[in-house]
């Protein structure tokens, strides 16, 4: 199960480089504009998202009974700032610049939140290994960037 749930995230991990490739699209041959380029894409998702949700009937929870804390909504900004932001550089910077330093930055923070048990997630110490496996990481980027 464990194997299988690593390659679904190798497999999803495909797709953002392919979405902003379609969202750049968006913006050069229509809207002249990542933030519009990336309305549309949240658009079709809530709609792709919502129909997903009405055909396997998962129960909507109340909002009033929520006791989700009030920074988890932020999640949803992140998101929009995040796609709008991929949006445009992908046209100016490329597919492999632009996933290199996101997976960078990915990496660099999840140290932390791991380490700390940020967030929720589980508590797995910094060691030498993920360090050095970061280091190897940022000197990729540096290659596949400089060359």
């Amino acid at each position: 199960m464990h194997i299988t749930l690593l390659f679904l995230a190798l497999i999803v991990g495909t797709f953002m480089p392919l979405q902003m490739g379609l969202n750049a699209i968006i913006t050069q041959q229509w809207s002249q504009s990542a933030p519009i380029a990336s309305l549309v894409s949240f658009f079709v998702g809530t709609i792709s998202l919502t129909l997903f949700v009405v055909a396997t009937r998962i129960p909507i929870p109340a909002l009033t009974t929520s006791t989700v804390p009030w920074y988890a909504w932020f999640g949803g900004i992140l998101g929009a700032v995040g796609v709008t932001t991929l949006t445009y550089l992908a046209p100016r910077i490329g597919a492999i610049a632009m996933l290199s330093l996101l997976i960078c930055g990915q990496f660099i923070s999840s140290i932390f939140f791991d380490h700390f048990g940020l967030l929720g997630y589980p508590l797995r110490p910094v060691t030498l290994m993920r360090v050095c496996g970061i280091v190897l990481l940022i000197s990729g980027t540096y290659l596949v960037n400089r060359y």
